[in-house]
């Protein structure tokens, strides 16, 4: 189910007594348990009736869902990141798995029990497997459009204040879409726009700070125009922030691959549209990353990404330095920007 069905669920007063949370957004898991928690127990008897589990074996995740509630109709047991739902394989994980399983047919109606997952659970083991088929699974996807305006607007509401769909677009795009960073970043320009009451465009670009795949964008785009110098404050800007030189080669690799194959579909007059599916672009990235493609020449792009994709290759072979090799095909990129057809 999703984790729209699941809070339907809540509202109906009819929570399942086994969940898997898994899926990569990570804030609305938080919060779909936090939401399960307050609808669960009662004010004051929270610590009495809820069990939060890590590394425990099977055995003591059932003692826990035995145990009986107090004053409430039903407690509440987390288990996290649990091994028999991950990769890898842990010691005694084929017995804990197929002693849960079989517990699970006759789990108590007293207990909610929660296998919460950060990330994704392995659906090659066989407890996922019998988690998903029992219909338990909550998947928490990242946001639509359309959901993120409406989580936005939700958050600014109390404060009197509001954004558009054009504004919260630009922010995901400046900013990623990882909820747990947006909220910060909606608090902090909630405080920025003071009296005013919608938050623009202008002022995401004044104090959001950008995100590794925005300013990779923005680097491209100084490159492309033969802007060394900009790209390099870019570049320096990225490396202050915690980010290192390996991962903005990455980034680049993967950048320079998306604007080959978009080049390429717009020199045939094909449909990009379904290029930008199949790469899984964001509309807002794709439209940036549609306007950079006819910057340049498509051979010229995929000849790039094949000096990204050797420039990485010394730098894991250890024939260059990973400063060295980034610096040295910025410069090819700012050469080829420089000699870029009109």
């Amino acid at each position: 189910m999703t984790w729209k069905e699941f809070y339907t669920q809540l509202k109906n007063g009819a929570p399942q007594g086994v969940y898997l949370f898994a899926g990569p957004e990570e804030f609305v898991k938080r919060e779909a348990l936090a939401a399960l928690a307050n609808a669960l127990l009662p004010e004051g008897m929270e610590a009495l009736n809820r069990a939060d589990l890590e590394g425990a074996t099977a055995a003591q995740i059932i003692d826990a869902a035995e145990t009986l509630p107090l004053l409430c109709e039903r407690r509440l047991v987390t288990v996290r990141d649990w091994g028999p739902l991950l990769s890898g394989k842990a010691r005694g994980e084929e017995d804990d798995a197929s002693r849960m399983l079989a517990y699970l047919d006759n789990a108590p109606a007293t207990c909610v029990l929660v296998f919460y997952v950060h990330g994704e659970a392995d659906g090659r083991k066989k407890l996922t497997a019998a988690l998903k088929k029992r219909g338990v699974e909550v998947r928490f996807e990242p946001l639509t459009d359309a959901e993120l305006l409406r989580w936005a607007n939700a958050r600014l509401r109390p404060l009197g204040k509001s954004v558009s769909q054009q504004a919260v677009s630009h922010l995901a795009f400046t900013a990623g879409r990882d909820l747990t960073r947006l909220s910060g970043e909606i608090d902090k320009l909630a405080d920025y726009i003071g009296a005013r009451g919608e938050i623009q465009v202008e002022d995401i670009e004044a104090v959001v700070s950008p995100s590794l795949e925005f300013s990779v964008f923005e680097m491209l785009d100084f490159l492309f125009a033969g802007d060394l110098t900009r790209a390099e404050r870019s570049l320096n800007a990225l490396l202050t922030g915690g980010q290192n030189c390996v991962g903005v080669l990455a980034m680049l690799i993967r950048q320079l691959r998306m604007l080959s194959h978009l080049a390429l579909a717009q020199r045939a007059g094909g449909n990009t549209t379904a290029v930008e599916k199949a790469l899984k672009l964001h509309p807002y990235a794709a439209k940036r990353a549609a306007r950079q493609a006819r910057q340049m020449d498509a051979d010229a792009l995929s000849k790039l990404y094949t000096q990204a994709v050797e420039a990485d290759f010394a730098v894991k072979s250890g024939h260059l330095r990973d400063s060295e090799a980034l610096q040295f095909f910025m410069l090819q990129i700012a050469a080829r920007g420089t000699k870029r057809p009109s």
